[in-house]
């Protein structure tokens, strides 16, 4: 860093303020000017009294006035005159207060004229003042933190404020650690305050280069302390150079897949370059095998944890492979693998062989179409089931079939490799598995069948390897009662099961089902009962009603203008027939839904999958279903037509209206009137669509082509 001097001058927010018994600095300033004052009237009489004995009692002669007389050193007028400036100049100083200037000023007067009065009188209170005043510096840096020394004075961290302070001139130093430190030359000439605050401390940095041989050695540089790591630096691949590194301690590792890893440790300076080098010498290696294709993986033998890689087939040649000792291991179809760990030299290449001994195993099993194991590797390709072949090197071994019906066995075999028939039957594992057989049928046929949750097929079913043990079976076929039936099986023995399923028409609770209609009636969990999943057509209230009273006519469009006692009677109509039918659950009847009821129903339907004019003006209702259901599966619950409920607009519904956010309308109140719910195709405000908000009519009130109703089934 170069050195700079710097003289700030501010106002002083807070001036420095010595001990009590210091003069006043207006009180200098005073005296100085007296005395410049008493100077100048003393230098005047000094020069008139000479001027008076020196005169001569007989006037020179007349000299010619092309003739000048050079001025004498005994000529008082001269250096006078050319002091004068600077006399004014310190004047100005010593009123402004600029004791320095003022100083260097008379100092240079004295120069040019040694017995000047000016000089003479003010230099010693001027050195007076300056003994005596003191100024205050303050050095912020960034970062903070750093140490700053100023002159002498007691060094303090940054932001550093530096009170009583000589005037002068004095030497900064500002350091901090991993940083370039900084030196300044500060005058201090006021004891107005000084604000040192530019000074920014760029940070101390080295390099380090990271070669190798081969090149793209993956790398780690880490920062340590006593050789601990304490920061990750940076990853790579060599060459790499780091720059504007922090002096100190650094570990630099090194690796190439498949050799062991180097570490150095190297300590970095400032403005200076570090290199660090790493050579990783190869070897090679020829495998073949008996028989060939196998694969071959390879892994450090240096190294516990290093895993092995697939390195590929063979034969197989590794001219790459790093100095030192490796683990090598075939792998063929099921057999066992060869292991083997070889030293691999520098420069060189080996040639090595591999082969097993081997024999041809057979797997059966009865009931057949097991899979067997060996250890946790399936056998057959992965994919064959008993009965099935392959060759196995020589050994002793422990398999184990897996039925997907009857379990798992364990066997073992020692396999021999000897050729003949002896071998033959030496090599055979036979896997025998306990089970028995079940026949079901039932009447009619076609009936559904499940056992412990899991569904095994239809009617008529044999199921040819059941284990023993207790066995329970549920026959089920729509529009009939279910069956259950249980029996106990023994080891080689059957079981032989017919059912008769009684014809029973009537829908089953928790599933959905169609109506004598051909209405989807939706499951409603929170209400224990099924809901139309649309809203009551046109097509089905003709149906019952024998007539269709509603303004826009189309047959899968939702009835409207129909009044709440017409909607009643559609559902005593609805359930009559049904009846009729057979197909009326026990205990249940069709009717409107409750207020509450309905509240269930509108689930999380938005808006924007409702018929209304709230987006788009309609010109009429649609036809059920043309949008999206919502996520209990019903239609249209808001918007197309308003629903009639069974609820009279009450004081409970007002209640309800408040809870749910909308706003009420108490006129309505005790005036017979109904709730209608759910808004309709023709509204575009959001208060009438709101889930909340309830609309009301009289229950005889027949020409409202935007209302309709929607049936339930539920208990009596």
């Amino acid at each position: 860093m170069t050195q700079r001097t710097t003289k700030i001058v501010l106002p002083p927010p807070q001036p420095y303020r010595g001990r009590g018994s210091r003069v006043p600095r207006w009180v200098w300033i005073l005296l100085i000017l007296a005395s410049l004052g008493l100077g100048a009237w003393g230098g005047w009489r000094f020069g008139a009294s000479r001027a008076v004995a020196e005169k001569p009692e007989a006037a020179p002669p007349k000299i010619a006035e092309r003739e000048t007389l050079p001025p004498t050193e005994a000529s008082p007028t001269l250096p006078t005159r050319d002091a004068a400036p600077k006399i004014a100049a310190a004047r100005q100083a010593v009123a402004t207060g600029d004791w320095l200037t003022a100083r260097r000023l008379f100092e240079e007067v004295r120069e040019i004229d040694p017995d000047n009065p000016d000089a003479l009188a003010s230099l010693p209170l001027i050195e007076r003042r300056l003994a005596e005043a003191r100024g205050t510096v303050r050095v912020d840096t960034a970062p903070a933190g750093a140490l700053v020394r100023l002159g002498t004075m007691k060094e303090q961290p940054s932001p550093a404020i530096f009170t009583g302070v000589p005037f002068g001139e004095h030497e900064l130093t500002v350091s901090l650690e991993g940083h370039d430190p900084v030196t300044r030359k500060v005058v201090v000439a006021s004891e107005d305050p000084i604000n040192l605050a530019d000074i920014e401390l760029v940070r101390s940095s080295g390099q380090i280069e990271v070669v190798s041989e081969p090149r793209g050695a993956e790398f780690k540089l880490v920062r340590t302390r006593d050789q601990e790591p304490e920061e990750l630096v940076e990853v790579g691949t060599t060459p790499a150079k780091i720059e504007r590194l922090d002096p100190g301690e650094y570990q630099v590792y090194m690796s190439v897949d498949g050799f062991p890893a180097q570490s150095q440790t190297v300590r970095v300076e400032n403005n200076r370059h570090t290199s660090v080098s790493a050579v990783f010498a190869r070897g090679g290696l020829n495998l073949t095998s008996d028989p060939a294709g196998a694969e071959v993986w390879i892994a450090s033998a240096e190294r516990e944890a290093t895993k092995p890689r697939k390195a590929g087939t063979t034969p197989l040649t590794l001219p790459n492979l790093p100095a030192g000792k490796h683990r090598i291991e075939l792998r063929y179809a099921d057999w066992t693998p060869i292991a083997r760990t070889v030293e691999v030299a520098a420069g060189s290449t080996q040639d090595l062989e591999f082969a097993w001994e081997r024999a041809l195993v057979s797997f059966i099993s009865d009931p057949p179409g097991a899979e067997v194991y060996l250890g946790d590797h399936r056998l057959g390709r992965g994919q064959q089931t008993t009965p099935f072949q392959l060759e196995l090197p020589e050994g002793e071994y422990r398999f184990r079939a897996r039925h997907p019906a009857l379990g798992e066995i364990d066997r073992n075999l020692y396999i021999g490799s000897d050729a003949g028939a002896r071998a033959s039957q030496s090599n055979r594992v036979e896997f025998r598995f306990e089970y028995g057989s079940v026949t079901l049928r039932s009447e009619p046929p076609g009936a559904a069948v499940v056992s412990g949750g899991k569904p095994l097929g239809r009617t008529p079913l044999t199921l040819a390897a059941v284990p023993p043990g207790e066995h329970s079976f549920q026959l089920s076929k729509e529009l009939h009662r279910s069956a259950t039936v249980s029996g106990q099986l023994e080891p080689g023995g059957a079981l032989h099961f017919d059912a008769t399923l009684t014809y029973d028409p009537a829908p089953v609770a928790s599933r959905n089902f169609k109506n004598g209609l051909g209405r989807d009636m939706v499951w409603v969990p929170g209400l224990r009962g099924w809901a139309g999943a649309h809203e009551v057509t046109q097509a089905e209230y003709e149906r019952l009603g024998g007539s269709n009273p509603s303004y826009f006519k189309a047959p899968d469009h939702p009835v409207d203008s129909v009044t709440w006692f017409e909607a009643v009677r559609f559902c005593e109509a609805l359930t009559a027939h049904e009846k009729s039918l057979g197909t009326l659950p026990t205990g249940y009847r069709y009717r409107l839904p409750t207020d509450e009821e309905w509240g269930e129903l509108v689930g999380g339907q938005k808006l924007d999958g409702a018929v209304s004019s709230l987006f788009e003006r309609q010109q009429s209702h649609a036809p059920v279903g043309s949008l999206a259901p919502n996520e209990l599966g019903l239609y249209d619950v808001r918007g197309n037509v308003m629903e009639w409920v069974s609820d009279w607009y009450s004081h409970t519904i007002l209640n309800r209206v408040q809870r749910d956010g909308s706003t009420p309308n108490s006129e309505w109140v005790g005036t017979e009137r109904k709730v209608l719910r759910g808004g309709a195709w023709n509204r575009s405000r959001e208060f009438d669509l709101a889930v909340g908000n309830r609309m009301a009519a009289n229950p005889s009130q027949k020409d409202r082509y935007d209302v309709g109703f929607r049936v339930v089934l539920m208990p009596d």
